[in-house]
């Protein structure tokens, strides 16, 4: 039961007490990840445009690393004479890349003006981690990347100057160019179908740290209880062989596990018996680690020790 990024943040935001700073910018960063999510979906689905009668692969959603370096790349199109970085970014308003000082900011409706990371940077970096992955593994495949953005109010206003970049509507023409801008490789060995089962088979999951590092958030700053997905209310409690919530009645067994899985999502593994109990607000620990148990979790130490961690099959 491992929780999704929105997932995460739903919980934490329901935990954080309302108005909050914490609260309302982990509201925001919801609001971009659901938005990032539809952008994404947008994006495969344009995709089915795209026809090549010499022969081609998709790979999406591709987590790969190389020694300690970690990337997630939203597309990877393989032809035989060039790789392809797709990376879509679901952003409107009027989209600026400042030449002089590298740059990128948004002015949305309303006239304001946001500075963000520069994603034509994001698409040079996983240019040259695919170019170094290939080469480590014997592949020679030159490599390109293309920058979409898939909102449908977005307006490029100016272009980066070293990334190929467009809106959805333009992706399928611009990947045609891009493609006939590189002369037939002549002396590759290696079929687009190994090269693609040797990416898959090199797919890791992409580990997230816990939230309460990358928004500091503390403890104490949360609300404890095991909270009932229908009326969203921390009023789950145990019964003789049911998790029932006072509030509307329902019966939800797996609202406990879910409980600590949005602990972990929040501060990371290993995880101890104490910690969850605060969390859910349970004093029995016995109960507590029959959920461990029955969930499947991998123990480790013994007794006030004991520690538990995602069996790795689960992740």
């Amino acid at each position: 039961m491992k929780l999704s990024r929105v997932e995460a943040l739903q919980g934490a935001i329901r935990r954080l007490k309302d108005g909050t700073t914490e609260q309302l910018f982990l509201e925001k960063e919801l609001f971009n990840t659901e938005a990032g999510i539809r952008g994404e979906r947008r994006l495969r689905k344009k995709f089915v445009e795209f026809y090549f009668p010499q022969g081609y692969e998709i790979i999406w959603n591709n987590c790969l690393s190389l020694n300690d370096w970690p990337v997630q790349i939203d597309g990877l199109l393989l032809t035989d004479d060039v790789a392809i970085v797709i990376e879509s970014k679901n952003i409107s308003g009027e989209l600026h890349f400042d030449h002089v000082t590298g740059e990128f900011y948004r002015i949305d409706s309303s006239g304001l003006k946001t500075v963000m990371d520069n994603p034509a940077v994001q698409v040079e970096k996983h240019i040259r981690f695919m170019k170094a992955w290939f080469a480590a593994h014997s592949i020679r495949m030159r490599v390109d990347g293309l920058l979409v953005f898939t909102a449908k109010q977005s307006e490029l206003k100016t272009l980066p100057l070293n990334i190929h970049t467009c809106r959805l509507h333009h992706m399928i023409e611009l990947l045609f160019k891009i493609i006939n801008n590189y002369k037939p490789q002549t002396n590759s060995q290696i079929s687009l179908r190994y090269i693609k089962n040797l990416i898959e088979s090199n797919q890791q999951a992409f580990l997230q740290k816990p939230l309460s590092v990358h928004y500091s958030i503390k403890p104490e700053q949360l609300k404890p209880g095991i909270y009932c997905k229908q009326c969203e209310t921390p009023t789950i409690v145990k019964h003789t062989r049911s998790w029932r919530c006072t509030e509307c009645g329902i019966v939800d067994n797996d609202s406990p596990i879910r409980a600590i899985h949005e602990y972990i999502s929040l501060f990371g593994e290993p995880v101890s018996n104490h910690e969850i109990r605060k969390f859910i607000g349970i004093n029995d620990r016995h109960i507590v680690k029959r959920m461990l148990t029955l969930d499947g979790f991998e123990k480790t130490g013994q007794k006030r020790h004991s520690k538990y961690f995602i069996k790795e099959k689960e992740r």
